[in-house]
């Protein structure tokens, strides 16, 4: 069994540690450590083992990574050095060169790195991929992702590098792992539309945002002969239209995201433990593209816009 440890227990954090709760329960995680520097995030990690203010020589297979994301990379590096495993959250890195250097950090050290893009393991995701190489909808001719949260803005948030990089590497994940050609955004830091172009014209509309009037998380996929529709916030269904009907069909499994992920990364752990290979999910060239067109799209962001307070 693994013992893990999460660094950085805030909103997100507590969702690892309560998740890693369940694992132990099953009997796939030994011990959970929560590690962070306020003292409120540590009282609240009710479902740690153990508690601390940082990792001093403690025995952990894994460290997950959930701290604010300009700490991602450096944290990560420092991490592998020291001989730890580790699961970033999204984003890897504030730019591509610095995702990189996670990366080649991982190779230079003989650890495991996975990163944080959790909605490939959606099972209505991994369902609509299958269904989509099997010709349920035929020739993909366009996406929608609509991502829009009641939470409020952070301060010194960007909601395309918060929100929109799920939505952005899920789009390329169902184009078949494919590279957009152009990325056009409209709207604030807030609030924005990020359209991705593909090859033979196909677009993908992507709309995230805070400060909603509503909870909206919805995923279209249209193709030339039928339409997969689901809601991300449920994780055992989705719906095909077709000319002749509307039907719903049963997901494979019914783990929420963050569980399939973290089941992921202690595979991966336990692989390479054994000295056996293990593919992670996203593959690196994937984790890089990620960080690639999400620097784009907030590049592309309206300056007036992009500096609105």
């Amino acid at each position: 069994m693994a013992r893990v440890a999460v660094l950085g227990c805030g909103r997100w954090g507590q969702n690892h540690l309560k998740t890693l709760h369940n694992l132990r329960n099953e009997g796939i995680v030994d011990t959970v450590h929560a590690i962070d520097i306020s003292e409120i995030a540590r009282d609240a990690s009710t479902h740690a083992d153990h508690v601390s203010e940082k990792i001093d020589q403690q025995e952990i297979d894994l460290v997950i990574v959930a701290t604010p994301s300009k700490l991602h990379a450096a944290q990560a590096k420092e991490l592998m050095e020291k001989g730890y495993h580790v699961l970033v959250e999204k984003p890897l890195g504030c730019c591509e060169a610095e995702a990189a250097q996670v990366l080649a950090s991982a190779q230079e050290n003989g650890r495991m790195v996975s990163v944080g893009l959790l909605l490939r393991f959606h099972p209505a995701v991994q369902t609509a991929k299958r269904m989509i190489s099997n010709g349920k909808i035929g020739r993909i001719e366009s996406l929608r992702f609509v991502r829009r949260t009641e939470r409020p803005a952070p301060h010194d948030g960007n909601v395309i590098e918060s929100l929109g990089v799920h939505a952005i590497d899920l789009m390329c994940h169902l184009m078949n792992e494919s590279e957009p050609s152009a990325v056009n955004v409209q709207g604030d830091r807030i609030d924005s539309r990020i359209i991705l172009e593909y090859p033979m014209g196909i677009e993908a509309l992507i709309d995230v945002a805070w400060d909603s009037s509503e909870e909206r998380r919805l995923v279209k996929i249209i193709g030339s002969t039928g339409t997969l529709i689901f809601d991300l916030n449920i994780h055992d269904k989705l719906t095909l239209i077709t000319s002749d009907e509307k039907k719903e069909f049963q997901c494979d499994s019914y783990h929420t995201p963050l569980e399939g992920e973290l089941r992921h990364a202690l595979d991966g752990v336990k692989a390479v433990k054994r000295g056996e290979s293990w593919s992670p999910v996203p593959d690196y060239g994937a984790a890089l593209r990620g960080v690639r067109w999400t620097e784009r799209a907030i590049l592309a962001m309206p300056v007036s816009r992009q500096i609105q307070e």
